[in-house]
């Protein structure tokens, strides 16, 4: 990938900076910032008690769009002395992008359905069979109603729960932000909307290309006045760095 010497800014949190490593070790010069913090939820004993259904075999599905919710139910079951991979009978897993299906297999659990379609919660309802039966939906809180609905409507009995919270991080420093004001960035990573919200109020002037890990990240960030110039066709990392790799040879080409 051609980003050698580029200046760019990348999202990390806490527990999760190989984005920025992977571009780092490829030559660019990255500039981590940690605008979101993922923290446990507000309701952990609700959390714990479907978790411990699941477990159970209590459901029939587990639909799921963030490896943060597959990693606070696996923290449950390991505290409980359990495994995500213990219901009988057997129930099937629904998720999407390689990372949360990652995730997926790394505490044992084997991923039924991806969607065919665009990779997000609508994707999952569109190739979602009908019901009847139980789905878990394991959500941040900032998640929107479009999972836990569509498979309402498909004629299936849904527990939503709050599985982890998404709050503000460190944010930008000084010395970032005046980079950015300056125009110094060539490029800035979207991994979120959460992210895009919080990058907003900072954003480097136009020529600076800005990229969105999907489409609902994108919608996030022009809902916050944001203009993105690219857009991952597959929410993951290796789809945001191509979709990053694509725009500047295109714009390059021009």
């Amino acid at each position: 990938m051609s980003v050698a010497g580029r200046r760019i800014l990348v999202p990390v949190t806490a527990g999760r900076r190989d984005l920025a490593e992977r571009l780092r070790a490829a030559g660019a010069l990255v500039d981590e910032v940690e605008f979101i913090e993922v923290v446990e939820t507000a309701q952990p004993e609700v959390l714990a008690a479907a978790t411990l259904e699941w477990c159970d075999g209590a459901f029939d599905w587990l639909a799921v769009t963030s490896r943060n919710a597959v990693l606070a139910m696996a923290a449950v079951a390991t505290a409980n002395a359990r495994s995500l991979a213990d219901p009988v009978p057997f129930a099937q897993v629904a998720t999407v992008g390689e990372a949360t299906r990652s995730v997926c297999a790394g505490v044992g659990l084997d991923v039924a359905l991806v969607p065919s379609g665009t990779q997000d919660a609508r994707g999952i309802v569109a190739d979602f069979p009908e019901g009847p039966g139980r789905v878990l939906v394991p959500l941040g809180d900032l998640a929107g109603p479009v999972l836990a609905r569509g498979l309402e409507r498909k004629g299936w009995d849904v527990t939503k729960v709050e599985a982890y919270r998404v709050v503000d991080g460190p944010g930008i420093s000084a010395d970032t932000a005046a980079a950015l004001a300056a125009g110094e960035f060539d490029a800035v990573l979207l991994t979120s909307g959460s992210v895009a919200e919080r990058y907003a109020p900072h954003a480097a002037p136009e020529g600076t290309l800005v990229v969105a890990i999907g489409r609902t990240t994108q919608a996030a960030a022009k809902g916050a006045g944001l203009t993105v110039g690219a857009v991952a066709a597959i929410p993951s990392h290796d789809g945001i760095l191509e979709a990053l790799e694509n725009a500047w040879n295109t714009r390059e080409d021009a």
